[in-house]
């Protein structure tokens, strides 16, 4: 509706979080601005219908440009000016269905933000600067509800000025659980070796932070405490890196960046990924490094972010200031250094980080919490209760899952509900204190492919579901009819997994030779011309325990060991040799690589993908000394055509048209690239979008076994 004075609009995004805290906000500046309308949640949609006079509309639009945080579960917003508004539009803004508000870790909003570093607020490098919208606020909780009695801020009283906005229903702190200034709240203290020194305000935290700044640039590992578990960073140096390796291994480092614009100088980021960067939850990134950081990061990506708590903006802050544009910073695991910035304050529930990748639009979770739970998924109603490993699934009643670690649900459970329907487990056997009337054994591909089904609303449809995953002994292709329940109809071919891998590739080397005269031909061949392979890994059955598991990255760690890829004699993490081979792979510039061969075989009565031929194929190619990235890119090109394949066999001949993928293999560009712009095109998709693609999704797709 438009007349002299007044406009209507319509704001319309996506929003897939479970947690709908940012809704709340919109309501609180809507009627800051005296705005007339209402909002409304259909699902993931959110819709905003708003009159108002056309110079509140514009504080209105501008302010909720400059508060609302951008959140990586936010899709693109769509305003439209409204002719005619509906009859029932209310005087005042509405929220017109019930919203979940859950105490979540998110990084600073821009009205925190602003008051952290403005030198006339009481909360001038205040490290606990928190709001409503922002802040680690399921750090500091025992238990729910979220209620400062229930946080470890029940132990300090609140200033005056912090009790005054505590009740100022105009401020973004009206009745905000950790309300707290540097007043209120017991000080950091920053130690040098024997030196201590408490920081009893503002100025003295202040001071700390540009020590801090110069004994970073002088290069010295500080161990830092966050209001997310404590860490350690310092400066990206060789000298630095060896430290940290020595203590973590070879794993893949994080960096964080002091600020977004450096991201482009070191790593090769998309738009999408600059923003996945710059979201609320502040995730770290799988990036690809420029020629400059290329020396550090031997797998071909790194892990990269920005910072999110407040001690890091304000380190990042000064940083920059002295021309540092990037910092190493990983959990604390061990006490590797004699300075640290420390606090009194217990951090109760430190998160990971969420891990995620960049495919086209989509942002992947690989693993991580932060952001993430606890959370509220909706589906359909089972009033069952799921765990998983460290995570658990509650039916809050009406289809309204919380998702969080096992203790915070399993120790509160009487106070979430009476009684349960069936209490589904995977992994090992749990028990409850609370009455249920089944209790059933599930395992993980069950949980990972019906977690996709549940948060797409489709969980009663036929559908195929493809679960790769680097831990799991249960990579397969599985099909769920009107009839039967999820079952396994492809997987791949039992491999032994030792403790020791090497034993791993002895049994993958003596399965081809007593397959058939030309894989013992080849094994000939091969220890004939390599002749430190045989050495390394006799040709033989070796004794010792293993398990047998249908595992594609331990076949895929094999081919990257026997191909020279992996340059290391010992594997410091599991996934350690198959990121060599996908480094490799990423680089080959061909357009085709060579035909490596994906063979579906059948013992009895059920289908395999044999890796006796796909690992005899590829050696093949190294007796012939083929060039090393094409191996690797045939690798990836081969199993990726398989799956298309022999998952389009199955739709077809099912009549089947909803394919969902699960799993932390996903993360590989080289698949997950592949089998999303096919089945996107030919079929209808469906990833985890809310959840991770792999362990806290198992816990909530488990609901529904």
């Amino acid at each position: 509706m438009k007349t002299e004075n007044k406009i209507g609009l319509k704001i319309s995004f996506d929003y897939l979080s479970g947690n709908d805290i940012l809704l709340d906000l919109v309501k609180k500046i809507a009627d800051k601005h005296r705005i007339k309308g209402y909002l409304l949640k259909d699902k993931d949609r959110v819709e905003i219908i708003v009159s108002a006079s056309i110079d509140d509309m514009q504080k209105f639009s501008k302010e909720l440009g400059e508060k609302l945080p951008y959140s990586i579960f936010m899709g693109e917003a769509s305003t439209q000016v409204i002719e005619e508004l509906p009859d029932f539009i209310p005087e005042k803004f509405e929220i017109k269905k019930d919203i979940n508000i859950l105490p979540q870790n998110l990084s600073i909003c821009p009205s925190c933000l602003n008051e952290l570093f403005d030198v006339n607020n009481r909360r001038f490098y205040f490290p606990f600067i928190s709001c409503n919208y922002c802040g680690s606020h399921h750090s500091f909780l025992y238990e729910y509800p979220f209620e400062r009695e229930k946080t470890v801020f029940r132990f300090f009283k609140m200033c005056r000025e912090c009790e005054k906005e505590f009740k100022d229903s105009k401020s973004f702190r009206y009745k905000y659980p950790l309300t707290a200034c540097p007043k209120c709240l017991t000080p950091m203290y920053f130690k040098e070796g024997k030196k201590e020194a408490y920081l009893t305000g503002s100025d003295e935290m202040y001071q700390a932070i540009k020590k801090i700044t110069d004994l970073i640039k002088e290069g010295n590992l500080i161990q830092i405490y966050t209001t997310n578990g404590d860490k350690i960073v310092g400066s990206v140096s060789k000298e630095n890196i060896s430290k940290i390796r020595n203590i973590y291994g070879r794993k893949p480092l994080t960096v964080m960046f002091t600020g977004i614009d450096h991201v482009n100088k070191y790593a090769v980021a998309s738009q999408n990924e600059l923003k996945a960067l710059a979201s609320q939850e502040k995730p770290t990134l799988y990036l690809k490094p420029t020629d400059l950081f290329k020396d550090f990061y031997d797998t071909g990506f790194f892990l990269g972010k920005l910072p999110d708590d407040p001690v890091f903006l304000m380190l990042c802050e000064n940083l920059k200031k002295e021309g540092i544009e990037h910092l190493i910073i990983e959990d604390l695991k061990e006490n590797i250094t004699d300075i640290e910035l420390n606090a009194d304050i217990p951090v109760i529930n430190p998160q990971k980080d969420m891990k995620i990748m960049v495919v086209e639009d989509l942002f992947l979770i690989e693993d991580g919490e932060k952001g993430i739970i606890p959370n509220i998924v909706k589906s359909k109603p089972t009033g069952n209760l799921s765990i998983f490993g460290d995570y658990a699934a509650l039916d809050l009643g009406e289809g309204e899952y919380l998702i969080d670690r096992k203790e915070k649900i399993i120790n509160q459970i009487d106070g979430f509900v009476d009684s349960v329907e069936s209490f589904n487990y995977g992994i090992k056997r749990e028990d409850i204190n609370i009455p249920y009337n089944r209790k059933k054994e599930y395992k993980d591909y069950q949980g990972a492919i019906l977690s996709v089904l549940a948060e797409h609303n489709i969980i009663d449809k036929p559908s195929v579901g493809i679960y790769l995953s680097h831990r799991s002994d249960n990579n397969l292709i599985a099909v769920k009819s009107h009839i039967k329940p999820l079952t396994p109809l492809i997987r791949i071919k039992p491999v032994r997994i030792y403790n020791d891998f090497s034993k791993t590739v002895s049994f993958i080397l003596n399965s081809i030779k007593n397959s058939s005269q030309e894989g013992d031909k080849l094994i000939k061949n091969l220890c004939k011309n390599f002749p430190e392979i045989c050495e390394r890994f006799p040709v033989e059955n070796p004794e010792g325990d293993y398990r047998s598991s249908s595992n594609l990255t331990a076949v895929l760690n094999a081919i990257s060991i026997l191909t020279g890829l992996f340059p290391h004699n010992d594997i410091h993490f599991y996934e350690e040799p198959f990121l060599y081979l996908q480094k490799k792979a990423v680089e080959y510039r061909g357009k085709k690589g060579l035909k490596v061969d994906c063979v579906l075989i059948e013992e009895d009565g059920e289908f395999f993908l044999d890796w006796v031929k796909l690992v005899q194929s590829v050696l093949s190619y190294k007796v012939a000394e083929a060039e090393k990235e094409m191996i690797a890119f045939s690798v990836f090109e081969g199993i990726s055509d398989w799956i298309i394949n022999e998952t389009s066999t199955v739709l077809s001949k099912l009549k089947i048209e909803n394919v969902a993928l699960a799993g932390d293999l996903l993360m590989s560009p080289l698949l997950s690239g592949k089998l999303i712009n096919y089945f996107s095109k030919n079929h209808k998709l469906y990833i985890n979008r809310k959840l991770p693609v792999d362990r806290v999704n198992v816990a909530f797709g488990g609901i529904f076994i």
